[in-house]
């Protein structure tokens, strides 16, 4: 009895231990997870993290604005994804926010590059050169934790200047003020 005991515990932990997942064996949420990114430009999924916290600088800037700014890494490729929001308060009351557009003095701008040595865009939308108009918005902001959740859509330019559609982009990440 103890014998079949025994071989049916041994059973059940062997059962048990092999359908745990392990840390290791994790994979975040892309977006959803701290210090996150993601978003598809037609099938392709792009996805990354941020291994500096986004920084939204403190000091008013000329246009009343505040910056907040952002890169992220794509694991493998090394290629960066890099953001910038002219926001026009500290605390993320407002919730829109739009790059490529004309005559706007806002540092708005999405860019997906190469590597952090070529810098050449695959995907950009900035105010300096309008026409690929792309709207982030602020979902989440929790104070207590410093931390925000942007989702993002638009238009971008390829690198031959072709019109492109984002969808899906979000981003969660702790925020460093500085």
């Amino acid at each position: 009895m103890k014998t079949l005991i025994f071989s049916f515990a041994a059973t059940l932990t062997l059962l048990f231990s092999s359908c745990m997942k392990h840390a290791n064996d994790y994979e975040p949420v892309m977006g959803e997870a701290l210090n996150t990114w993601t978003f598809k430009e037609g099938s392709k999924t792009y996805t990354g993290v941020f291994l500096v916290s986004p920084v939204l600088h403190t000091t008013i800037q000329s246009n009343n604005t505040y910056t907040l700014d952002m890169t992220g890494i794509q694991k493998g490729s090394g290629q960066l994804l890099t953001m910038a929001i002219s926001l026009t308060d500290l605390d993320f009351t407002v919730k829109s926010y739009k790059s490529g557009i004309s005559g706007s003095d806002h540092a708005t701008s999405f860019s997906y590059s190469g590597s952090a040595g070529s810098r050449n865009a695959i995907y950009s939308s900035s105010n300096n050169d309008p026409g690929a108009v792309m709207t982030y918005d602020i979902s989440h902001y929790n104070p207590a934790k410093n931390t925000v959740t942007i989702t993002f859509s638009g238009q971008v330019f390829d690198a031959s200047g072709n019109l492109m559609n984002i969808s899906k982009g979000k981003i969660t990440a702790h925020v460093d003020r500085k």
